[in-house]
């Protein structure tokens, strides 16, 4: 019900080019990053044609400690500790390299660039 109240708030201002909640596209800068082909704000386009998915958002910790599980090559692992042929995971996606702790902001960024380029090499290898 609140997802098509805000659908139909958000299509009502959409034809008039404005955006009283978000302010989207309200000045020049916004507008030029727009799609021209829009109107009259090229930032908003009434949403008409579904299919439409919601999805909760809320407020948290970027980092975790606690992802998918995978293996040597980033792979996520199944249920019974099997790869998943085509499915790889790094940096936050993926089960923390530090055992389950977070010792500080940034901790995923080794671990991403490391299982990332860990992750291409096995998939050219596949290839």
């Amino acid at each position: 019900m609140q997802f098509e109240a805000t659908m139909r708030t958000y299509n009502q201002h959409a034809q008039f080019g404005q955006d009283p909640e978000f302010g989207r596209g309200s000045n020049l800068y916004q507008r030029a990053q727009g799609d021209a082909s829009v109107g009259p704000n090229p930032c908003l386009a009434s949403i008409a044609q579904g299919p439409f998915y919601a999805v909760e958002i809320v407020p948290g910790s970027l980092g975790t400690f606690a992802g998918l599980k995978t293996n040597q090559y980033a792979q996520v692992l199944d249920i019974q500790g099997r790869a998943i042929q085509g499915l790889y995971a790094v940096g936050n996606d993926m089960n923390s390299v530090m055992g389950g702790h977070y010792p500080s902001g940034g901790i995923t960024l080794g671990p991403g660039m490391t299982f990332g380029f860990v992750a291409a090499n096995h998939i050219v290898a596949q290839a």
